[in-house]
This record gives structure tokens, C-alpha cells and sequence, in this order.
């Protein structure tokens, strides 16, 4: 498998191992690597550790560390990294699908050259992986979607999708955790709570973890 080390900056180092189509295996590394980063969490400067999708950033103080030996160290690690293999938690999303003319899921039916009903029996089919968290606090990056429901997402975002929404963008499918933009195609909507800063861990998902999402009726 080949790595690849970027600069980001004068501060910022990214590993990317992409491939190709998305790698589960791939993936498990990652999860090892930045959770389990042995010496590299031990050099002086190291600010944190930033897990993506086929990606991770390291970011350090340049005045404390030499990126050099910080890329060689990144690399070591990498190619001595092991699949994580613990599952994590398994979560159930409950979803009112928007079944209703002209939603944005008789959209992506349309573009699949499928049914609504069909559409939804997919979605609900298929379990889902946590790659990782980002763009937004509580936004899990979901891999799994059944590759007939991969839609592109909209050539401008719209600037408020409400918080809840399940929806796909390209390959991935998830949850919007606030109201926020985007240029994903809305499916539905859950009233599961992904992100709560009172709560002692704020985040429902972590990188490891499943879903399961369920039909809970459809909205007409």
C-alpha cells in the first residue's frame, strides 16, 4: 500500500493512504494509528492527532519540532501500524423517510432508476461504519451505502439543512448534527440527538462505531 506525506503548512503533516474506492482495512489502521500513536504522541511539540477518511493530520509546533523526523516517525508508525479490530457500538437511527412529491428522496430514486420503497429497503438494509468525525462537532463520516444510492451532492449548497436530517452526499450517508450548509440530499429525518455539549462525551459516535438505521414511518 502506498503512503504518501504532505505538508500542511508549517505546522501540519498529512499522511494519506488513499487507494482507490474506500478500504474498511485501510481504515482500521487509521484508527490504530491515531489512537494508538506510541512515540509519536511522546515527541516534544506535538499539538494533536487528526484521524480523516484514508487520512491522518499531525500537527506540532515547527519551533519545537523537526518535521523531518516527524515525517520519518509518521511513516514508521504507518507501516508498523495493525488493524483495530474491537467493534465498537452498534447504534439504531430511527428515520421518518420524506416520501412526499418532490422531496429530495423521489430525487435520488429517480437518479438510481429506482422506487421510493426500494430506496428506503437499501438504506435501511446496509450496516454502516464510522470512518470518522468532522467538518462540524457530532458529524460522523458514514462508509457502507449501498452503491446504487450514491448521488452527487448539489452543485451549490444550500445554506440551512435542519439538524437530523439523514441524507447522502456521493458514496456516504449521515446525520446532520445542527442545523448547518450542505450539498447533501436530504432522505429524511431522526430525532436523535448526535451532539450534545452538556453531555459528559457530547459526540453519540466515535470512529469504529456502527448504525443500523430503521424506517419509523414516512412523511407524506
Amino acid at each position: 500500500m502506498t503512503s504518501r506525506i504532505h505538508s500542511c503548512g508549517t505546522g501540519g503533516l498529512l499522511l494519506d493512504v488513499a487507494e482507490g474506492a474506500f478500504s474498511l482495512s485501510t481504515q482500521r489502521r487509521l484508527w490504530s494509528l491515531a489512537g494508538n500513536a506510541g512515540r509519536l504522541r511522546e515527541l516534544e511539540g506535538l499539538r494533536s492527532i487528526v484521524l480523516g477518511v484514508n487520512n491522518v493530520l499531525v500537527i506540532f509546533d515547527p519551533l519545537r519540532t523537526d518535521p523531518v523526523g516527524l515525517a520519518d516517525e509518521l511513516q514508521r508508525a504507518w507501516e508498523t501500524s495493525q488493524p483495530h479490530e474491537e467493534s465498537g457500538q452498534l447504534l439504531e437511527v430511527p428515520v421518518v423517510y420524506d416520501t412526499s412529491p418532490g422531496s429530495e428522496l423521489e430525487g435520488i430514486a429517480k437518479h438510481a432508476g429506482l422506487g421510493v420503497d426500494e430506496v428506503i429497503r437499501l438504506h435501511i438494509s446496509a450496516e454502516y461504519h464510522v470512518a470518522c468525525i468532522g467538518s462540524v462537532p457530532g458529524f460522523a463520516y458514514v462508509v457502507g451505502l449501498p452503491p446504487k444510492l450514491a448521488m452527487p451532492r448539489h452543485t451549490t449548497p444550500r445554506p440551512r439543512i435542519p439538524k437530523g436530517t439523514v441524507a447522502i452526499g456521493g458514496s456516504q450517508t449521515g446525520v446532520i448534527p445542527m442545523d448547518m450548509p450542505s450539498g447533501w440530499h436530504a432522505l429524511g429525518m431522526t430525532e436523535l440527538e448526535m451532539f450534545d455539549p452538556s453531555r459528559a462525551e457530547p459526540c453519540v459516535l466515535s470512529p469504529g462505531d456502527r448504525i443500523r438505521f430503521t424506517a419509523r414511518g414516512a412523511k407524506r
